[in-house]
């Protein structure tokens, strides 16, 4: 029996168009499904308000896409991710880096015309203000098919050497690992952190997925990834970063990292995850019951940026539990240990610092979201002990329990672009 609406409506359209077009916005009609209630946060939700910052960007990157033409150079590469870092390791590598008005990654050099700038703000304006049917019909997929078309013609005026992108999930990716498949350009997709999944129907879209460390490529292959489609770069986020031997790993000054306990879109086409979304503040009960046989009084906790923090606060003991919303570099810096679920904070912990004491929740091989756990997560590494109950992490406090800090270059190394130029068109 079906029980995923959006696959349904892939498996039935009318028209081979319509199929093409509703496999390539799943995840904005999930948005529709799966992305409400007073728990989202003011940055995820459909409607969200943006900054006057963001909206002079916004304009600036349609000016520049309207009125300035990118220059043109012999090796051109097309990206949406605008790290510092990375930028600079695509010119020493020596490529001109274009984006577009799809998924910018700077207002300059910037791909687009206003066929395609009013196609991305009709999509916006629908998933903010619309309804399902504004993006899930015959006239909208006609208006990307016609915008397809413009960003081929653009992409045939510059000789793109290849196509750089942080995730292969939303539309503007797919159309471009699309039109880029077309014209024999290869695609990277770029992890921005620990994967939340190892699954095939993500990350496996573009032509070679590009991972921070040797385990991340390895727990890929043992979800059935092709290895030699799987390059280590290390991160394009962090840049260089300390190793710390010893850890702060102490009770004085206590930041939690909750299990996010929301899901806005699904991962794979299969049967829908229905995410409980009491469990951050379950996490967050236990975390404190277990702290108080330690006579602690207070502790902070941030939870995923998804989440709305007011939200998850009104649940809670605010004796007890105060909001983290520093930056989180500072409050890394602040803290002298960090107890937490499945996250990349794990490893920006390390690169600050301060021990990590990563609590899981688990039960017949599922986790408190009752899904499955992933690694390193999972307990199954000797480097990063788990506590699955709460007498488990009363022991790992009890006993100043310290992660194994190599665990830092086993899952993240510092940015090295040099193995891609191979990949790359000449």
């Amino acid at each position: 029996m079906e029980r995923y609406l959006v696959d349904y409506l892939r498996n039935n359209a009318r028209t081979p168009l319509a199929h093409k077009y509703i496999e390539m916005l799943k995840v904005e009609m999930d948005w529709f499904i799966y992305n409400y209630g007073e728990q989202i946060s003011r940055t995820h939700r459909r409607n969200r308000k943006y900054t006057l910052k963001e909206k002079i960007y916004n304009l600036l990157v349609t000016y520049s896409a309207l009125y300035m033409h990118p220059k043109k150079a012999e090796k051109n590469v097309l990206s949406s991710i605008g790290f510092p870092d990375f930028k600079s390791q695509v010119t020493n590598l020596g490529y001109n880096m274009l984006t577009t008005i799809l998924q910018p990654a700077s207002y300059k050099q910037v791909l687009g015309n206003r066929n395609l700038y009013k196609m991305v703000k009709y999509k916006n304006d629908a998933i903010a203000d619309g309804c399902f049917n504004d993006i899930c019909s015959e006239s909208f997929f006609n208006q990307i098919n016609q915008c397809r078309t413009d960003m081929l013609k653009l992409l045939q005026t510059y000789p793109i050497k290849g196509v750089f992108l942080f995730t292969d999930e939303y539309f503007e990716s797919k159309l471009l690992i699309d039109i880029a498949q077309e014209l024999n350009i290869p695609t990277f997709d770029f992890l921005h952190g620990l994967p939340g999944d190892y699954s095939q129907d993500v990350d496996s879209h573009t032509d070679y997925l590009m991972v921070w460390g040797q385990k991340i490529k390895q727990n890929y292959i043992n979800a059935g990834f092709n290895a030699d489609k799987i390059i280590v770069v290390g991160n394009s986020k962090y840049g260089n970063y300390e190793k710390h031997k010893n850890l702060r790993n102490s009770i004085e000054d206590i930041l939690v990292i909750p299990t996010s306990s929301t899901l806005w879109h699904q991962h794979s086409w299969g049967e829908p995850q229905l995410i409980d979304r009491s469990m951050i503040v379950l996490y967050l009960y236990q975390v404190q019951h277990v702290l108080e046989k330690l006579n602690v009084k207070h502790a902070r906790f941030r939870p995923h940026p998804s989440l709305n923090i007011d939200w998850v606060y009104s649940f809670l003991d605010t004796d007890f539990w105060s909001k983290d919303t520093q930056p989180l570099k500072e409050s890394l810096n602040r803290a002298s240990l960090v107890i937490g679920a499945t996250s990349t904070v794990m490893l920006e912990a390390i690169m600050n610092g301060v021990n990590y004491l990563v609590f899981e929740p688990q039960e017949n091989g599922k986790n408190i979201l009752r899904t499955n756990p992933i690694p390193p997560f999972d307990g199954k590494d000797e480097k990063l002990h788990v506590a699955f109950s709460e007498e488990d992490l009363y022991s790992l406090l009890t006993s100043k329990y310290q992660v194994d800090t190599s665990i830092l270059d086993d899952y993240m190394q510092p940015l090295d672009l040099s193995p891609i130029k191979k990949l790359l068109l000449n």
